[in-house]
């Protein structure tokens, strides 16, 4: 490890800060969307895309400490990116994060609004909800208002929280004939291919920690990230699994009215009404405290579509605040059109596939890096920390080639899911990067 003489930062973001953020960013993928994937595979067969979307996540949340550790003055993975291939690249990955972020905002509005539909006993009107959210939030994001590192620690706890009480709910109910018996779906490499967007919405965003990295104390920076990022990884996998085995397991798949389940945006609570009953104060509980897990991913989200949306926009002469207007208004307008015209399904794969896009390129970046590795040493800055060869290289080759691959075959899922959408993001992102912002 190589310190600078530089003054240590006097910021002291530490190890439960980086923590919550990278929960906190994620966890509302707990709440829905994965039973879209039970919809295809069954509910023991999906472990198989969740085995593989975790292992392609290790691996990236490994890059990402070693890249963060080399380069921590980045603001984002589009400045690894840079680094390596150059700003044409840099510009791409913007457009990829943006995708992600674009598409996520209507659906977890949709999923927030059928939640609280779902405790109103009036689902007709969670697009209503869900509307109203993103008028007042894309008024909120015109200010720049975003949520403290304090209070979304605190809603983080509360989302764990409301996780543990779903578990504690059902688990009385849990059978293990239920889940390997559910008769729903099966596996073949097709349902693989359509239920991976699903297993990787479950741990979508922990990246997010990345745009914090240059706000962690200096002294023992390695030590911190390190444990914080995969502190925040296995939380989100051991939940992930709790929620999965446990609500598999309570579920009594012979009942007609338990396959409703595998279209809902509200799972969680309308399967916990099917093993309570709807009027049991856990399940209105459950419910209300999961609204505040899903407001705070709303507000985090769709305030990061607005400021990934901003600097993108072509350079027109109006000063910043108009701009700001702008983004604003073309993430609610987007967000409004998806949540009434689209599916939630649709609205994962394509956030996942802008996520993938990039998980692909900073993985390849970290390659790239490591081999350019005695020319950034020639010329290391000041407020460089560490150098790659303070890395073991075998570990960290392997966990790049393994990100780099799974989100190639993420990738080409989402080609044969979604191949207008594709083909459609392909020309824009072309477009974008060598005509708009050509200079």
């Amino acid at each position: 490890m190589k310190v600078s003489e530089e003054k240590i930062s006097s910021k002291k973001i530490g190890v439960f800060a980086i923590w919550a953020v990278g929960v906190g960013m994620v966890i509302s993928g707990e709440s829905f969307g994965w039973n879209l994937g039970w919809a295809i595979t069954g509910p023991l067969w999906f472990f198989a895309p969740v085995a593989v979307a975790a292992l392609m996540y290790f691996g990236l949340v490994q890059n990402l400490i070693e890249l963060a550790c080399v380069y921590p003055d980045a603001t984002g993975p589009h400045t690894y990116v840079e680094k390596a291939f150059g700003r044409k690249w840099g510009n791409f990955i913007g457009l990829t994060i943006l995708f992600e972020f674009l598409f996520a905002t209507p659906a977890i509005a949709s999923s927030l609004g059928e939640y609280l539909g779902f405790l109103m006993d009036d689902l007709p009107l969670s697009p209503w909800i869900a509307t109203g959210f993103l008028l007042f939030f894309s008024i909120i994001n015109l200010f720049e208002m975003h949520i403290g590192v304090r209070f979304l620690i605190l809603l983080t706890l509360l989302a764990i929280a409301e996780l543990f009480l779903y578990q504690s709910a059902v688990l009385s109910s849990f059978q293990f004939d239920n889940l390997a018996n559910s008769g729903v779906g099966s596996l073949d490499l097709q349902g693989f291919v359509a239920a991976i967007p699903y297993a990787v919405w479950l741990f979508l965003a922990i990246e997010g920690i990345s745009l914090m990295t240059n706000s962690i104390d200096r002294k023992g920076f390695r030590k911190t990230i390190t444990r914080g990022y995969n502190l925040a990884f296995f939380t989100l996998l051991t939940l992930a699994l709790l929620v999965l085995v446990l609500a598999a397991g309570g579920i009594d798949w012979s009942l007609p009215e338990s396959l409703g389940i595998l279209e809902e945006n509200h799972p969680m609570p309308a399967s916990m009404a099917l093993i309570l009953g709807k009027e049991n104060f856990l399940v209105q509980l459950f419910t209300f405290i999961g609204l505040f897990g899903l407001i705070a991913s709303l507000q985090g989200i769709a305030f990061a579509a607005t400021t990934q949306l901003e600097p993108l926009l072509p350079m027109i002469k109006i000063d910043r605040i108009s701009k700001r207007v702008l983004a604003s208004s073309l993430v609610f307008l987007f967000s409004l059109i998806a949540i009434w015209s689209s599916q939630t399904g649709f609205l994962i794969e394509v956030s996942v596939f802008g996520a993938v896009c990039m998980y692909l390129v900073v993985s390849a970046s970290l390659l790239k890096l490591r081999k350019m590795d005695s020319v950034i040493t020639s010329t290391t800055s000041e407020n460089m920390l560490y150098q790659h060869t303070d890395f073991n290289s075998n570990f960290s080759t392997f966990n790049a080639w393994v990100a780099v691959l799974i989100s190639l075959i993420c990738i080409g899922a989402f080609a044969y899911l979604q191949f207008q959408a594709f083909i459609i993001f392909i020309a824009c992102s072309l477009v974008y990067v060598f005509l708009i912002r050509r200079n």
